[in-house]
């Protein structure tokens, strides 16, 4: 083949599900595609359809090869295809990743035009929960070529869309690790610093988080972290010493793509010395790590102390927010202010909080999810403060924090009630002004707020921030109604948006029935099936609707099994430019009893719950325990709503099998979830014929319903003539009634099945869950409802002899249940009802 414009390489494994979409939008191109295009499939080691798919296209076009390795080593495939490419330039893309029709003929045209480029590279895009997302296309306003020494902070777009010319990587060889492609294309840039940037074309990537993040159960081993340093640092510092006697700043912008991977890498097999990274940190000047925009904050905090060794300068710490208080909660309850606030704790702190220029007391909390391991170190610690502060409307009054006199920045988390954006909070009787690091709380009359409010929307408009549009009408809105709603008792009944099968429609259906004030309503899509009859229950209002957001910033509680914030908030986007304004209440009813600690979660911090309901002693002895931060009052041992219409009926025989969820698997492409051992294990136990076999001869039926998380794949499974996966999404509740056996490996909604007195089997196959069991008070040996099992076969066995006994739940289980829950009166909805007009209300 003569040469060609472009080689397109695309390395795979076990690529069947998205390998035809990535050929597709090569062929389809505008620039003609057997003329100008050639494709390299290099396949490491498939063993499912991958080569089967790729043979049907090589059958149509001869620009099309097919390179297979014996082993599954990504940077070798590629090496190989870079040897058979016969393309000027060359691009690797991603199975499931796709160009748009115009990406070559555009780039064409650009690269002739620039012809002493050997880089160049294409905006991003990726889809995040529906919405076409860009990726660092902040810095691609137009096609232009960038001289890296002059602009280095265009490197960190190398990556994803990057093109290479082919002569140039004659002596380059991408190696064995990972993120190799982009050392790759840094030692093309060491020996030419010109990139090309191409605006009329789109890379379009699928699963953008795992190909940049490394999943959240990534464990190194020494060896792994000193290649990943030896080779992704190391060598380039060789190379850029050889070349230009330094470090040239383009290239420590891409030493800062190294960084994002390697410091979140939390856990580590054996004790890492972080001395060898940071000598490399070293070399990246301030200002790179302080302009990148791919270190979040923490990160580049991290970035930060290692470069010094723990020791920043006063203006650094300025520089890094550190000597800003971040305020996570910011309420009044009867006449207290509340505060919980945080600052990052990288040297022994000696804070204090100033009201009215007198010190006030304070509890120091730790949350899980405050600080940031890496690489087996804890470099960042959370310092967080409780205070609560006794406040009248009789006089001004001045709330600041001090650190050895001096004062702190005072910013707002998300979660809190006040933003900068606003500048203000009101509540029925306050009113609290940011002011020069300061908050002045005063009494709250009316002209003073309309006065505070008109000041603070024009700031909004002046300052113009993405996304405070939105919120100015529903502000609006709000001064003109507040006279009318302002003692409007408005309360909010939640489950899933998409969902009403939890605790939040099961307390809604009692609350209809009880004769108060209180006007309910309960939340929900409205193309959920169940919307039109939630209505004839009681009011129903559309998820996110003009309605949910008008009344959101009236409601008193928030009632949900999902508490979420950006669930439960119906503006959380712009969720700054509302705050100030609301008074909502979150009481957490649990979609399940917690087995594990998931305070990095539903902590105070994250949260501010004024209800967190539980239903079994031990759940309840554990939330006080552990670091979720939650005063007694607050933590309730009241029972589960739903419970109170679990009816063991014996209308059915059925087997149930309900595995929970692996969050290793959020973000990943569906090859990937095709190789992870909890589909293989699921899918093979489901189309187990011994177990179909048995359950035929004795007319028992089986229903596969997994965490609704698995539902974004279940087309994956394989499927039989006589398993029934749960496609339709029946009713838990439904299920559990006439259900005569379950099988889950870790499920809490697996309880509700006992709490019928129902025998349960736990398949635990392997420690691949993400909880770790050791941490937690929950020992499925000795608590659980039933027999925990590790193998398929001796499972299946068991199964049979539950079968053979009419799923008879046996004596040692049903103690186990016995002592498990404290009510089984149903009457856990009242209990909960009552306790939630009990609490306090938010001033």
């Amino acid at each position: 083949m003569d040469e060609i414009e472009f080689s397109i390489i695309i390395p795979t494994h076990n690529s069947e599900l998205g390998i035809r979409e990535s050929i597709d939008s090569i062929i389809n191109q505008t620039l003609n595609f057997e003329e100008n295009i050639e494709i390299i499939i290099a396949d490491n080691n498939s063993e499912d359809k991958t080569k089967d798919i790729c043979s049907d296209y090589i059958s149509k076009y001869s620009n099309i090869q097919y390179i297979q390795l014996d082993t599954v080593n990504f940077s070798r495939a590629k090496n190989e295809a870079i040897k058979k490419a016969q393309g000027k330039f060359i691009a690797f893309l991603e199975p499931h990743d796709f160009f748009s029709k115009d990406s070559l003929l555009n780039l064409l045209k650009f690269i002739n035009d620039h012809e002493d480029i050997d880089l160049a590279l294409l905006p991003i895009f990726y889809y995040k929960n529906g919405r076409k997302e860009q990726y660092l296309n902040y810095k691609i306003q137009n096609s232009k070529k960038i001289d890296l020494i002059e602009n280095p902070q265009y490197s960190q777009l190398l990556g994803l869309s990057t093109f290479f010319r082919n002569r140039s990587s004659a002596e380059i060889e991408l190696l064995d690790v990972v993120n190799g492609n982009i050392t790759f294309f840094s030692e093309i840039l060491i020996n030419n610093p010109s990139l090309g940037i191409c605006c009329e074309g789109s890379y379009f990537a699928k699963n953008l988080e795992e190909k940049i993040y490394p999943s959240s159960t990534v464990s190194y081993s020494r060896e792994e972290y000193e290649k990943y340093i030896q080779i992704n640092f190391n060598h380039l510092k060789e190379k850029c010493f050889n070349k230009f006697s330094r470090i040239p700043e383009f290239i420590q912008f891409n030493f800062i793509n190294h960084l994002r991977w390697i410091l979140s890498i939390q856990k580590t097999d054996d004790k890492i010395d972080l001395t060898l990274l940071a000598e490399n940190i070293m070399h990246i000047k301030d200002n790179a790590l302080l302009k990148n925009r791919l270190l979040d904050n923490k990160l580049t905090i991290t970035a930060f102390l290692l470069k010094y060794n723990n020791d920043l300068n006063d203006e650094i710490i300025e520089k890094l927010n550190l000597n800003t208080v971040f305020i996570d909660i910011y309420d009044i309850i009867d006449n207290k202010l509340h505060i919980l606030a945080n600052i990052i704790n990288i040297n022994p702190r000696n804070i204090e909080i100033l009201f009215d220029n007198k010190t006030k007391e304070f509890k120091k909390l730790t949350f899980p999810n405050k600080y940031a391991p890496c690489l087996g170190h804890d470099l960042l610690h959370d310092y967080s403060m409780e205070c609560i502060i006794p406040i009248t409307t009789d006089k001004q009054s001045k709330l600041e924090f001090k650190q050895k006199n001096k004062s702190l920045h005072i910013d707002f988390s998300r979660p809190c009630n006040f933003s900068k954006s606003v500048g203000y909070a009101k509540t029925k009787h306050y009113l609290s002004i940011l002011e020069n690091d300061k908050i002045i709380v005063e009494k709250n009359t009316s002209s003073k707020w309309i006065k505070q409010e008109i000041k603070s929307l024009i700031n909004m408009v002046r300052k113009h921030e993405s996304g405070f549009i939105k919120a100015v009408p529903f502000r609006i809105a709000y001064m003109i109604s507040y006279p009318f709603l302002k003692d409007r008792k408005i309360w909010f009944f939640m489950d899933r948006p998409n969902d009403a099968d939890d605790n939040g429609l099961a307390l809604f259906k009692y609350a209809v029935e009880q004769d108060d004030d209180i006007d309910k309503y309960f939340i929900l899509s409205s193309e959920n099936k169940e919307f039109d009859n939630i209505k004839k229950i009681g009011n129903v209002i559309g998820y996110k609707s003009l309605k949910h957001r008008f009344l959101g910033m009236f409601v008193e509680n928030i009632i949900t099994s999902h508490p979420d914030n950006g669930v439960i908030y119906p503006f959380w986007g712009g969720y700054p430019f509302f705050a100030g304004l609301l008074k909502s209440s979150t009481m957490f009813l649990q979609h399940g009893v917690i087995k594990d600690d998931i305070s990095y979660w539903v902590n105070k911090a994250n949260m501010n719950l004024s209800l967190f309901l539980t239903s079994t002693i031990k759940e309840y002895e554990s939330v006080l325990e552990n670091p979720y931060n939650y005063d007694n009052y607050v933590v309730q041992l009241l029972g589960l709503p739903r419970y109170d219409g679990l009816k063991n009926r014996e209308d059915k025989k059925q087997i149930l099998i309900m595995p929970s969820w692996r969050r290793d698997l959020e973000f990943k492409s569906k090859e990937y979830i095709k190789e992870n051992e909890f589909f293989k294990r699921f899918n093979s136990l489901i189309n187990n014929k011994q177990l179909i076999e048995a359950a035929r001869e004795n007319n028992y039926e089986i229903i596969f319903k997994p965490h609704p998380n698995v539902y974004d794949f279940i087309e994956l499974f394989d499927t039989n003539d006589y398993v029934k996966i749960d496609y339709e999404k029946t009713r838990y509740q439904t299920l559990f009634n006439s259900g005569s056996l379950a099988i889950t490996d870790y499920s809490s909604a697996i309880f509700d099945f006992a709490y019928l007195n129902k025998p349960v089997l736990y398949y635990q196959y392997s420690d691949d869950y993400h909880f770790n069991l050791e941490d937690s008070y929950f020992d499925y040996e000795t608590m659980g409802f039933g027999e925990v099992v590790k193998k398929e076969d001796e499972l299946v066995d068991l199964i049979n002899e539950y079968i053979e006994n009419d799923c008879r739940l046996k004596e040692e289980y049903a103690n186990r249940i016995k002592n498990t829950f404290k009510f089984n009166d149903r009457k856990n909805c009242k209990r909960v009802y009552d306790r939630i007009k009990e609490i306090k209300l938010k001033d």
